[in-house]
């Protein structure tokens, strides 16, 4: 199952622009607003507990990358989603006949 490279998403009642790349072994999501908002960078990081948490590169913006990366994993998670139903049909199309 291959995420979304490019997508889009509504944070705070504005539709964001979010490009997925891999860094090195860190994926970052990049997230472009359409005012004149600086762009945020953000990432998931792990705590010295193991606990996981998103966090924004450079630090700075926790609010705004914890709020962001909720809202993007719930779009990846339903994208996978929408991936793995397939559709299925209970009509069968006749098999061509090899004699006629």
């Amino acid at each position: 199952m291959n995420d979304p490279q490019v997508f889009e998403i509504v944070l705070n009642g504005q539709t964001v622009r979010v490009s997925d790349q891999t860094i090195k072994s860190a994926r970052i999501f990049h997230v472009v607003y359409p005012d004149n908002k600086r762009p945020l960078n953000i990432t998931i990081a792990e705590s010295t507990d193991g606990e996981k948490f998103w966090t924004s590169l450079p630090e700075g913006r926790q609010e705004e990358a914890e709020f962001a990366g909720k809202v993007i994993a719930a779009y990846i998670r339903e994208d996978r989603r929408k991936q793995a139903c397939a559709t299925t049909t209970d009509k069968k199309l006749p098999a061509p006949s090899l004699f006629g």
